[in-house]
């Protein structure tokens, strides 16, 4: 393994790919001489590699842009052609289960929404919801005949990524480490990526705008649904939360970040915050006023604290999270004890219904288009084996 990795890294040619491909996946259109001059690459060098790119359909001309001020030929965009392959994500929780289908530039092909039913649930277990949702997705791409280029879950709970294990899940009743990979050992060949909800909320809101995407926030995930996929299981109020710090998702120590437990918890609490959370079914109701209250006040500590200029609010509809988003300005304002104070952006997702679902498609891409970190010695391997998904998965078609 070292050695096909030290071939790998000796021949530049597989990582000024993935360079290339990362840089026009990011940008809208990008033309040839903007391509060497940023990634600081010969023009020959990319014009050659763009044709590769070209001759296996990837890479797609999109537009002419301007001449330049000293006058020439206009400049030719360059754009990923999305149509060349798609990404799944599915979003399961104890509810619903959503799926969707994705091309390679992020625009949605396919989605669906798979009620949960308790009796199933008890039958086959999460594994037989996941498999549902894999041959859903499986089944749609062979009708627009186009191939998946890899699948992503998000989950409540904690979650091991380099392993791709749920550890576990409260909500969906997993106590103990549940290997995904034995779960979907169908689809060996497809590649599948794992995260928490929360942080497939990020991805949504990362690259929602690919021209100057969002590199530190923080994302209030909600979800109101039942307990457990259990016949009889009362309503609950769930929150998690997402960070991404300088373009990243974080994930701290174990993955654990962003699991959520009020400030205010005591002993005596039956949910994530001082007063029970079950049973409340509208969220205009004055029980769920004093949860979100009490939930601002959170958010507004983590805010202040680590000085949050962007924060977003998701995973309810519009008009419940607008009356949050006021809670959390008020109380942004109410604990800063300077009179100086830099503005915070307290947002609206993008998405609501189906962010998780979203930003599991999304995780695919970022997985497929990122640049390896060859820094880390630890990633090694894993750097070694992306390179060779990559270039079996853009020239082996």
């Amino acid at each position: 393994m070292h050695n096909e990795f030290v071939r790998v890294l000796n021949s530049l040619s597989d990582l000024n790919i993935i360079r290339i491909l990362n840089l026009i996946w990011r940008e809208k259109k990008i033309s040839r001489v903007e391509i060497a001059s940023i990634l600081k690459m010969d023009k020959s060098t990319v014009t050659r590699i763009i044709s590769r790119l070209e001759r296996k359909n990837l890479v797609q001309e999109t537009a002419f842009g301007e001449s330049r001020p000293q006058g020439g030929r206009k400049r030719i965009f360059l754009e990923i052609n999305g149509s060349f392959a798609c990404a799944g994500g599915i979003q399961i929780n104890t509810e619903q289960m959503f799926v969707c289908l994705t091309d390679l530039c992020g625009t949605i092909l396919f989605e669906s929404v798979q009620r949960i039913d308790e009796g199933d649930y008890a039958k086959n277990g999460f594994s037989g919801i996941l498999q549902s949702g894999i041959k859903l997705l499986q089944e749609n791409a062979a009708r627009m005949r186009i191939s998946i280029a890899g699948i992503g879950l998000g989950v409540p709970g904690i979650v091991d990524i380099e392993n791709k294990k749920i550890i576990q899940s409260i909500p969906l009743l997993i106590e103990k480490p549940f290997n995904i990979m034995q779960a979907v050992s169908d689809i060996a060949d497809i590649p599948f990526f794992l995260e928490n909800d929360a942080r497939c909320c990020c991805y949504t809101e990362k690259f929602r705008d690919k021209v100057k995407p969002a590199k530190n926030f923080l994302y209030v995930f909600i979800d109101h649904r039942r307990l457990h996929p259990i016949k009889n299981s009362p309503k609950n109020i769930s929150v998690g939360l997402g960070f991404v710090s300088n373009g990243k998702i974080f994930h701290g120590a174990n993955s654990c970040a962003g699991e959520f437990r009020s400030m205010l918890w005591r002993e005596s609490s039956s949910s994530q915050f001082s007063l029970a959370t079950q049973d409340i079914l509208n969220l205009e109701s004055e029980e769920a006023q004093k949860i979100f209250l009490e939930l601002s006040q959170n958010v507004a500590l983590l805010a202040n604290t680590l000085s949050l200029e962007l924060i977003f609010v998701g995973g309810i509809e519009k008009h419940f999270s607008e009356n949050l988003i006021k809670l959390i300005r008020q109380e942004c304002v109410r604990l800063w004890p300077y009179k100086w104070n830099k503005k915070k952006s307290i947002e609206n997702a993008t998405v609501y219904k189906r962010a998780v679902s979203y930003g599991a498609a999304l995780m695919v891409l970022d997985k497929i288009f990122s640049v390896p970190d060859f820094s880390v010695r630890e990633n090694l391997n894993p750097v070694n084996n992306k390179l060779e998904y990559q270039s079996s998965l853009f020239f082996q078609q």
